[in-house]
């Protein structure tokens, strides 16, 4: 299984002007984030404005990952990135550079 760090953003052309509309979306949005949390899904949420964040994803796939983020669209917009743990990326970074420092 990899994890996957997801940066989320607010699609802001088609969210509401009405306050009230946007109350409603934004509690929609995080009843829907709150469930995929309990669930294990997503894992440390975090925002850095009030329209932007990342989240963690374990999935076995990219589109696993993608299938997770799809509740959320079109009002959220994700970019999907797998991340390398530090051994594997160590040794593979490694195991590359000393190959060629030795050729």
């Amino acid at each position: 299984m990899a994890t996957y760090q997801l940066h989320f953003r607010a699609n802001a052309a088609l969210w509401p002007t009405d306050p009230q509309q946007l109350l409603a979306l934004w509690e929609q949005t995080f009843q829907a984030a709150d469930a995929q949390i309990e669930t294990g899904a997503m894992q440390a949420p975090h925002f850095v404005s009030s329209t932007e964040g990342y989240v963690l994803v374990d999935a076995d796939s990219k589109s696993a990952a993608l299938a997770v983020t799809a509740r959320f669209f079109p009002n959220w917009i994700n970019e999907i990135d797998e991340l390398v743990p530090w051994e594997q990326a160590k040794e593979a970074i490694l195991g590359a550079v000393r190959q060629a420092a030795s050729a």
